[in-house]
């Protein structure tokens, strides 16, 4: 029963959340890396193919050229935000969104207040895209895949972390995921099913089953050819759900077999730690400080790290808006299990569908 209680070229990455990718019509992306046993589509090549940008050396090195301003570019960016032709203050706004936003952050908290009205309002619009949408929009993705393939083919057998990756933005339609979808298996209980449409893979709310369990899993073995994920990485995934049966049932991420979960519509969120299994509750529903409303995102990333003695602790982050929740727990290897797989989860009571948009995982975190 539920609510029972690369540094490349010197610039610095920070990640921090992995966006809504919708600006473009790309087919889902791949999980591409050195320890996959079968060749594999790159997804970098993919989603440069749609973003209209050449892959060859020559072409990505003018693109870099073009594309990879630093700090000292900064100001002469942000005096072209007060120009007088709106495509300059455009191409302006777009060239900063490019740049390393950690650097574009700390510069705008300690820039002076411009006398120019138009500088001040699209400083604004700025810092709000920065805190919303973070580095992990189209600009910025594009420029992590064309430096990762520029320092690949700079520095013969290097692998840049943009490689380590599987990226699965649910773009190819599936009316059903009972034989799985492209690499990820189905796991649901008799009569259960969900569908990827319109970029979201959905996992049905509409059903007369109490307490079960809906999981599109990617096993280790599928995502790179060994028997469990590696001691440390990072997964981002955009959940809501639509309305409807709020606070019986939750959805979430499970990692092995602990499911960090919250519970959409609920007042509070509700999130806790459960044993998929079984339903065993690890720790009590805590208070989100804020309520997942329904057909709005969250972001979701769970840190995994492997520690000693058998251990491995989970970090968990969810954003919704401005607020962010936060929580981390260490788990034994009797609780947890072998990090064999991860997955997607809607599990309860009849309500709102779960929808889940632009899963990551990034295999060599920061």
């Amino acid at each position: 029963m539920e609510m029972s209680g690369q540094q490349y070229s010197g610039i610095k990455r920070t990640w921090r959340w992995f966006p809504r990718l919708h600006a473009l019509g790309w087919a889902a992306g791949l999980f591409m890396a050195p320890m996959l046993a079968s060749a594999q589509s790159d997804w970098r090549l993919d989603f440069l193919r749609e973003a209209k940008i050449e892959t060859d050396p020559e072409s990505l090195r003018k693109w870099h050229t073009s594309h990879g301003k630093t700090a000292k570019d900064l100001p002469q960016a942000i005096a072209q935000l007060g120009a007088d032709h709106r495509e300059k203050r455009h191409a302006a706004f777009e060239e900063i969104l490019r740049m390393d936003r950690e650097m574009v952050r700390q510069h705008l908290l300690t820039l002076p207040e411009s006398s120019d009205p138009e500088i001040r309002l699209r400083l604004e619009m700025l810092r709000q895209r920065i805190e919303r949408a973070e580095p992990w929009d189209t600009p910025a993705l594009v420029k992590w895949a064309a430096e990762g393939l520029l320092y690949e083919r700079e520095h013969p057998g290097k692998v840049h972390p943009s490689r380590q990756m599987f990226v699965e933005l649910f773009r190819q339609p599936a009316d059903t995921l009972i034989k799985g979808y492209r690499l990820m298996e189905w796991r649901g209980d008799q009569g259960m099913d969900g569908k990827v449409a319109d970029g979201a893979l959905q996992l049905h709310g509409k059903h007369r089953f109490a307490d079960d369990d809906q999981r599109l899993v990617l096993t280790a073995q599928n995502a790179t050819g060994k028997a469990t994920f590696p001691d440390r990485f990072r997964m981002d995934v955009n959940i809501s759900a639509k309305a409807g049966g709020e606070g019986g049932y939750h959805v979430g991420i499970a990692i092995g077999k602990v499911r960090a979960l919250f519970h959409p519509g609920y007042d509070g969120g509700g999130f806790r730690f459960e044993r998929y299994e079984d339903h065993a509750e690890l720790t009590r529903n805590a208070d989100m400080g804020f309520t997942p409303e329904p057909d709005t995102d969250c972001q979701m990333r769970v840190d995994v790290q492997r520690l000693a003695k058998n251990r491995v602790k989970l970090s968990v982050e969810v954003r919704g808006g401005e607020k962010v929740f936060r929580t981390n727990k260490e788990f034994d290897d009797k609780e947890i299990g072998p990090l064999d797989q991860i997955s997607l989860d809607r599990s309860g009571r009849a309500g709102g569908d779960a929808i889940f948009r632009n899963l990551i995982v990034q295999l060599a975190p920061p």
